[in-house]
């Protein structure tokens, strides 16, 4: 439960970070900045729900997160590097899961 509230603020960090800028991204357009972020966060999506039952991007939880998601969704080019969530659950549990 420790580990779960410690994540669920570093969560409200990122959402601060989020509201900071008029759109959905990290920065005021699309950037290297959600580049970076995008590996991860998929990953982190995928292990949260298959291992602890997490939602990451629940519009409810975490609103910015779950609006940065639809967003980066409605990039050709992110639909075409996005991996399915089996996937990300098993590439690297030990690390994100």
């Amino acid at each position: 439960k420790r580990a779960r509230k410690e994540f669920e603020r570093a969560m409200e960090i990122v959402e601060g970070a989020l509201s900071q800028t008029p759109g959905p991204y990290f920065l005021e357009e699309f950037s290297t900045a959600d580049c970076v972020f995008t590996p991860y966060v998929e990953r982190m999506s995928a292990s949260l729900f298959y291992y602890k039952g997490y939602v990451l991007r629940s519009p409810e939880q975490n609103p910015l997160m779950a609006r940065w998601f639809d967003a980066m969704e409605t990039r050709e080019t992110y639909r075409g590097t996005q991996s399915d969530f089996h996937t990300h659950a098993h590439d690297l549990p030990p690390q994100m899961g």
